[in-house]
């Protein structure tokens, strides 16, 4: 199963607001910047994010983003269902009277078990954790010591 662009920059820009939430307020060029993303197209990402209750937006010239939760009550199950509506289970039907109904039928039923186990399985990672593996591999060849 491959995602959607807009769930891995979606992704990549909440673990983003997660790393610099000490800084408060993260403006959007400075997301940009990091994540190499154009302004234009996070423009078009935060939206279903703000909707979907993720972040708080402060406008003016010192205006920003950040996360509305913490970073260890976001999870990447969370994240996909926001980008990936297409991809939720479906609801079965017991009409099987022919034999490619009948595959049909067993072909839905084995994907939307894969489709629950992927969410299970995405359900269990947060941004948090994201977020301490990030930095334990980015100052892994490092001399300073990192706590977790």
């Amino acid at each position: 199963m491959k995602l959607a662009t807009q769930v891995r920059y979606g992704t990549r820009i909440l673990l983003d607001l997660a790393m610099h939430q000490s800084k408060g307020i993260v403006q959007m060029g400075d997301i940009g910047s990091r994540q190499n993303i154009s302004l234009k197209y996070l423009e078009q990402l935060i939206m279903p994010i703000k909707n979907a209750g993720f972040v708080t937006t402060k406008r003016g010239p010192k205006g920003g983003y950040r996360l509305a939760k913490s970073p260890d009550q976001i999870t990447l199950a969370q994240v996909v269902r926001v980008f990936e509506k297409e991809h939720t289970p479906q609801k079965t039907y017991d009409d099987t009277s022919s034999y490619s109904e009948h595959q049909d039928f067993l072909i839905r039923e084995a994907w939307d078990e894969a489709i629950e186990a992927f969410y299970n399985r995405l359900g269990k990672v947060t941004l948090e954790d994201l977020s301490i593996k990030t930095t334990k591999k980015l100052w892994k060849n490092s001399n300073l010591l990192i706590f977790t």
